[in-house]
């Protein structure tokens, strides 16, 4: 994956880092999956990679409280 990112004009650094993540969320999926066999791979794929975008989010502002 790594490779191919570099490919297509992605940096060393950033190409890298993503094909470290994306393997680290196959592999949570896959434990998913092992520990529920009922739920399709794909499932389990679809809820670690939106946990990870969900880990990636800018977090909302604070608000400042009333009266400040």
């Amino acid at each position: 994956m790594a490779g191919a990112l570099r490919r297509r004009g992605v940096p060393d650094r950033q190409a890298g880092l993503a094909a470290q993540t994306g393997w680290a969320t196959y592999r949570e999926a896959v434990r998913a999956w092992d520990d529920d066999p009922a739920t399709g791979l794909d499932v389990h794929l679809t809820r670690a990679f939106d946990d990870l975008r969900a880990l990636a989010a800018p977090a909302p502002r604070a608000t400042a409280a009333p009266g400040r």
